[in-house]
């Protein structure tokens, strides 16, 4: 079987993915892993097969407040209820990966044009395609493969999706800006190629969700569970690693895509960094110059990291301080490590954030107003309490009892067989 894997130009999209290829090509399945020439180096330092789709012509159509202010009247949410929040916090980046494959101003769209010209050539049996690269169920119809969405995190399209509809719009419909929002923003991409916009192709014949069943998912699709097998990059092992630590270790991260969002100084460095001083723990901080700041302030207990794998150091650990990824989220889990999760806003990492706390497996602070008293406090609590060990333990169970990626292959293959479609 070939399978076409296709992802948004983003690591924090590609990782989710890779446990999963790797079980299909274990069992003897082509695979192929198709983004923005970009990626293809971190693609193949993966073991994977690059398809290099090129970088796009022009930049994306920018993302005016008036259209995402019809969304959000569309929607309805409450104002300042959590889900108006969660909007608010990713309504900015739903509508960028939407438009991030609009053609420029000759017709031409080189990311969506390579990527279905590729899978028409190479005519895989399944395309799996992360909801942030919409192009990759277009590709999928153009060969005639069955198509699966894989998610990296909270299905929050088809949160906006399931309530756009209760609220009566009807993505088939003549997609304007009066009727349906979603519909609107994602025509230019799909009718290209000539279709109009439908469930199929919004949601392709199934998806893959990687979380476990306790977080929410709409109800009205076809969904394969599967274990979130943590992968977060490859580099050597540092000679300090090998060792074990002398005292407790904790980790300070804040995720690989917030570098490329984020510049300057981040404030929850500084917090957390000043928090840990004098405390009797050894902390590792895999953070760059831009997030520390000018002039930082490194304590005696602090080891300064530029990038290191965090499935590398979570077995060693005793805490994690993390922005609340799933990524991030998932390797600490793994390992039954407790997490501070310290947000930059209410929303982003909502989803989590929730879990964390109702299965007591560690704390949460908003990031604004965050004082160093504050994370020490709650540091300390989460080092001494075995109640975020236990927490951890029932995490950890809600994690391994969905299907491991390899015990999800030959679902996968019945799945391929039963929708893909051959001249």
């Amino acid at each position: 079987m070939r399978i076409l894997i296709a992802v948004a130009p983003l690591t924090a999209h590609l990782y989710p993915s890779v446990p999963l290829a790797w079980a299909l090509q274990s069992a003897g399945h082509e695979v192929r892993v198709a983004s923005n020439s970009g990626l293809a180096g971190q693609i193949t330092a993966t073991g994977l097969t690059a398809v290099e789709l090129g970088e796009p012509a022009s930049p994306p159509p920018p993302v005016g407040d008036e259209e995402l202010e019809h969304f959000t009247d569309a929607l309805g949410f409450p104002a300042g209820s959590d889900a108006d929040q969660l909007w608010r916090a990713t309504r900015y980046y739903k509508a960028l990966n939407y438009k991030r494959y609009y053609p420029d101003d000759e017709g031409r769209q080189e990311l969506a044009d390579n990527l279905v010209e590729a899978a028409r050539d190479w005519r895989p049996d399944l395309v799996i395609w992360d909801p942030a690269c919409p192009i990759g169920s277009l590709a999928a119809r153009e060969s005639g493969a069955a198509s699966a969405r894989m998610l990296w995190g909270p299905d929050y399209f088809g949160w906006v999706r399931r309530r756009l509809t209760e609220r009566g719009y009807d993505p088939t419909a003549a997609a304007s800006a009066d009727k349906d929002p979603q519909a609107a923003l994602l025509a230019p991409v799909f009718r290209r190629f000539g279709r109009d916009l439908s469930e199929d192709l919004l949601f392709g014949d199934f998806t893959v969700d990687p979380l476990p069943a306790q977080l929410s998912r709409p109800d009205t699709l076809r969904v394969l569970p599967m274990r979130w097998v943590p992968y977060t990059g490859t580099a050597p092992v540092p000679p300090w690693l090998s060792r074990p630590p002398s005292r407790p270790r904790v980790v300070l991260s804040l995720g690989v895509t917030g570098r490329t969002v984020h510049d300057g100084r981040d404030e929850r460095v500084a917090a957390a960094l000043e928090a840990v001083a004098g405390m009797d723990v050894e902390v590792v901080a895999t953070v760059n110059a831009d997030q520390l700041g000018p002039h930082p302030h490194i304590p005696d207990n602090v080891r300064i990291v530029d990038y290191l794998p965090l499935t590398q150091v979570m077995p060693t650990c005793s805490a994690i301080i993390h922005h609340g990824g799933f990524g991030t989220f998932f390797a600490a889990a793994t390992h039954g490590v407790p997490q501070m999760i310290v947000m930059e806003e209410l929303g982003s990492a909502l989803n989590s954030t929730r879990y964390l706390e109702a299965r007591s497996a560690g704390v949460v602070l908003r990031g604004d107003g965050i004082t160093a008293a504050r994370m020490r406090e709650q540091l300390h609590r989460m080092l001494n309490e075995p109640s975020f060990r236990t927490g951890n333990d029932a995490v950890y169970a809600d994690m391994t009892a969905a299907p491991s990626p390899t015990e999800l292959v030959p679902v996968l293959e019945r799945m391929a067989a039963q929708h893909r479609v051959r001249d």
